[in-house]
């Protein structure tokens, strides 16, 4: 799902590092699988051998939602960091004994999987690597240590059955598995958002926040006026000049000050012009995003969209 890099409709804590800690262990809140770049969701660590992060690029509600996580064809992905050195004969045993158990005994089905699987595997398993399982929507899995491919399969059984092992209705672990699921709240400034007239109260547009490198980013997915689905720019400057403006990038670079997104610029489609902006939620109202930039009249109150995680 890749629209000016990926939107991101969903998650984390509003957070002013860029890292969550889990133990020793560091997990980035944002990170970078192949050319995907997703959200950490959730994070915990499983007996003194390994810690686990959960990245997603769509929304859950906790851990109800395990199931439908390892089912759903949609990008995701795990990075797991080995804290205990051990045998490749030692993982082999944990993946084996999780994937039987995921399945309710009915491993032996995904046996050629497994073993291909498997075989992506390095002899030793030293303590500090890092493996990351990156599912693309479609149904690709690739498996990567620290940052090399060691290989990719397509089995959407399989993969459900691997992402069972931690989410499953009988996981390995209870704690980890609500630790990836439950542990974050939402971001809430990233998602959609309908842009509100101030002065007539009408919708006029749906925009999408999402984040590269910690910065904010918004693009305007859809004019709601249907005249206008086809309008373009020709006040814009640069690069944006005679761009339609469905597309259009309009929020560019915000970072967090103090609870409030800021030291970015916002693009005005009506006059083309650029301006200083600041955008922030209040705790008391989550689902209004409020919007400020020079010219604009005041401050402005938008809608979240609320979309189906389904």
């Amino acid at each position: 799902m890749k629209k000016i890099f990926y939107y991101f409709t969903f998650l984390i804590t509003v957070f002013s590092f860029a890292q969550t800690k889990v133990g020793a262990v560091h997990f980035n809140d944002v990170d970078k699988f192949g050319e995907a770049e997703l959200m950490l969701n959730g994070a915990g660590s499983r007996d003194k051998l390994y810690a686990l992060a959960l990245y997603l690029d769509f929304e859950v509600d906790g851990v109800e939602d395990g199931i439908m996580v390892a089912e759903k064809d949609d990008t995701m992905a795990i990075t797991l960091k080995i804290t205990s050195s051990f045998g490749q004969n030692e993982l082999n045993e944990i993946i084996r004994n999780g994937l039987e158990v995921a399945t309710n005994g009915n491993s032996y089905k995904l046996e050629k999987e497994i073993r291909k699987f498997i075989g992506f595997l390095p002899n030793e398993i030293k303590k500090f690597d890092i493996f990351r399982i990156l599912h693309t929507k479609g149904g690709k899995l690739s498996v990567f240590k620290n940052k090399t491919l060691l290989g990719t399969m397509e089995s959407p059984e399989f993969k459900t059955a691997l992402f069972k092992i931690w989410l499953g209705d009988n996981p390995v672990d209870y704690d980890l598995k609500e630790s990836l699921l439950a542990a974050y709240e939402a971001n809430p400034i990233l998602g959609k958002w309908k842009m509100i007239d101030k002065k007539t109260g009408v919708a006029l547009s749906v925009m999408q926040l999402y984040m590269i490198d910690n910065k904010i980013f918004g693009t305007i997915e859809r004019m709601l006026r249907d005249s206008e689905r086809d309008d373009v720019c020709y006040e814009c400057t640069g690069e944006d000049k005679n761009k339609k403006i469905e597309g259009m990038v309009v929020i560019k670079g915000l970072r967090l000050s103090n609870d409030k997104y800021v030291g970015g610029t916002y693009t005005n489609i009506r006059d083309g012009k650029v301006s200083d902006c600041q955008i922030w939620t209040e705790e008391e109202r989550r689902n209004v995003l409020f919007v400020k930039y020079k010219g604009s009249g005041g401050i402005h109150e938008w809608r979240r969209v609320k979309e189906s995680k389904k």
